[in-house]
């Protein structure tokens, strides 16, 4: 990939392979002086927003949280880190993301928060792989 790129987009859930992918993304940053963009999609589906309204504000602190302990990882190393959070389904905002600003690639986590095991991809991430316009680097 070279040195060219400034402008890394890092889907985040706080899971250990989401972990994995921004400390991957951080390298990368560091010698290319590239922005990691951070960003977080709380699923989020109209017919379940009555549902979901109670626990709003508590969902988005948890979140808060935990991108603000990745934003201190990237400012330990010298990284800039801008963070966003979206709502709606995951893979379909990240890619509209990613037709709105001029990311270099995407580095994410082969699965996110579920439980399942195994080798194959979780649905953002396969949905990602199968549909981005810029290159997707899965970290295992």
């Amino acid at each position: 990939m070279g040195n060219s790129f400034k402008k890394i987009l890092v889907p985040y859930d706080d899971s250990p392979n989401a972990k994995r992918a921004l400390k991957n993304a951080i390298t990368f940053a560091k010698s290319s002086h590239a922005t990691i963009v951070l960003v977080h999609v709380i699923s989020y589906h109209k017919a379940m927003a009555k549902i979901i309204q109670p626990y709003k504000g508590k969902l988005i602190t948890h979140v808060k949280h935990f991108m603000k302990d990745a934003y201190k990882q990237a400012l330990r190393e010298e990284v800039l880190l801008d963070q966003k959070i979206l709502y709606g389904n995951p893979s379909e905002e990240i890619l509209k993301l990613t037709k709105k600003s001029k990311f270099d690639f995407i580095v994410m986590g082969k699965r996110g928060t579920t439980k399942l095991t195994g080798p194959s991809l979780g649905s953002v991430s396969n949905a990602l792989v199968q549909n981005s316009k810029i290159p997707v680097m899965v970290v295992m």
